[in-house]
């Protein structure tokens, strides 16, 4: 499992609403001062995404409680491949079937941002059913 810390914000029908906030390694990283992740990191770190989790075990929890939250991790490299991998493929069959079809460089290149931009719609509307199945979603798996 993967686990990440939470805090309660809210419970309602639909389930435990939890936020959490993205925090970076590099402060316990030797080579933090030469390393160029520090300034992507230092970017996006202290942002809150709030989100609902589930509850299998019916837990008792309460507002304000830290919780820790949990998912699969075969499920999230299934995600992170489904998201990765398939643009990537699309691009090089894309350059591929384009440098089959067509002679002229630019009509290839064309071609295969083409395939890679279907890519991306395929993915982003593909992956809807997919993911909105309970194992691709985090879960709470105990209260801290």
């Amino acid at each position: 499992m993967i686990e990440e810390q939470g805090k309660v914000v809210e419970i309602d029908a639909t389930g435990v609403w939890v936020e959490t906030v993205r925090q970076s390694a590099c402060a316990s990283c030797a080579a933090r001062n030469g390393c160029g992740q520090k300034l992507l990191a230092s970017a996006g770190q202290g942002k809150r995404f709030i989100f609902r989790v589930n509850n299998p075990d019916d837990i008792i929890v309460h507002e304000n409680d830290d919780v820790l939250l949990g998912i699969e991790e075969g499920a999230f490299l299934r995600a992170t491949l489904f998201m990765y991998l398939i643009p990537l493929l699309a691009l090089f069959v894309g350059a591929v079937i384009g440098n089959y079809l067509f002679v002229n460089e630019i009509a290839t290149i064309v071609f295969s941002f083409l395939a890679l931009t279907l890519s991306f719609v395929f993915v982003r509307y593909g992956s809807q059913p997919l993911f909105r199945s309970y194992r691709y979603q985090p879960v709470l798996m105990k209260v801290i």
